[in-house]
Order: structure tokens, then C-alpha cells, then sequence
């Protein structure tokens, strides 16, 4: 069972892993997302739409995927649930900031903080508790 820590944990993965979806659905449908036209931060003229797009849309559909495992990992009590928590804040870092221009609102902006939170609440020692390691 899940005390009041691991929830907060729990629906902040599951809410900052669903917001990638965003990416995904700007990049491979004509849904509108808020993303806008321009190209991305890094050299080269690729917008969100173009073939280099697309694959930053599957790799951001793949960090949802990883941080949902993670979330499904702390729901069942699974100690492992902590190691595609990191790997999807690493490959989170690696969608967002390249189109973070781009990114409607503040949606780049918060994804960053969202990671760097997430990182922070994984290294307090509450968090070795839900991993059994405490």
C-alpha cells in the first residue's frame, strides 16, 4: 500500500508521462497540439512535422511508456519501478529541449521542471523506502 509519498510520486508520473503524448500527437497527427511551425533549437531546418519530428514523436511516445512502467512498478511494490523512472527522465530532457521553442505556452518549460522534480523527489530518502532499499 502506498503512503501519501509514493502517491504524490505515483500521479506525478502518471501526469508528466501522459503530457508527452503532446509531442507525439504534434508530430504524427493533425490534431491540433499548439505546437508551432518553426524549426527546432538544434542546427538544422526540422520542424516537428518532418521525418527527424516524427522520430523525436516516437521517442517522446516511448518516454510516456517508461514512466507509466515506472508508475505501474511503485503501484505493484516492484523495487525495479526506479530504473525507467530515470531512464525517462533522461530521454525526457532529450525530447523537450530541441523543440522547446516550439513547445506551446509554457508546456517546454514545465516538462524541464517536471523532470528535475521528479528527480529531486527520487533522491530524497523517502523514496528509498518505496524501493525496499531503505
Amino acid at each position: 500500500m502506498l503512503d501519501l509519498f509514493g502517491l504524490l510520486v505515483l500521479i506525478f508520473l502518471v501526469m508528466h508521462g501522459l503530457g508527452h503524448v503532446l509531442y507525439f500527437l504534434a508530430s504524427w497527427t493533425s490534431v491540433r497540439t499548439g505546437f508551432g511551425d518553426g524549426s527546432w533549437l538544434l542546427p538544422g531546418d526540422f520542424d516537428i512535422k518532418s521525418a527527424l519530428g516524427r522520430i523525436w514523436g516516437i521517442a517522446a511516445l516511448l518516454v510516456t511508456g517508461l514512466f507509466l512502467l515506472g508508475a505501474a512498478g511503485l503501484l505493484t511494490g516492484q523495487s525495479a519501478w526506479v530504473s525507467p523512472t530515470n531512464l525517462g527522465i533522461l530521454l525526457s530532457f532529450v525530447v523537450v529541449v530541441p523543440w522547446y521553442r516550439e513547445s506551446p505556452g509554457s508546456t517546454g518549460a514545465m516538462a524541464v521542471i517536471a523532470n528535475l522534480v521528479l528527480m529531486f523527489l527520487l533522491a530524497l530518502p523517502l523514496s528509498a523506502e518505496l524501493t525496499g532499499s531503505a
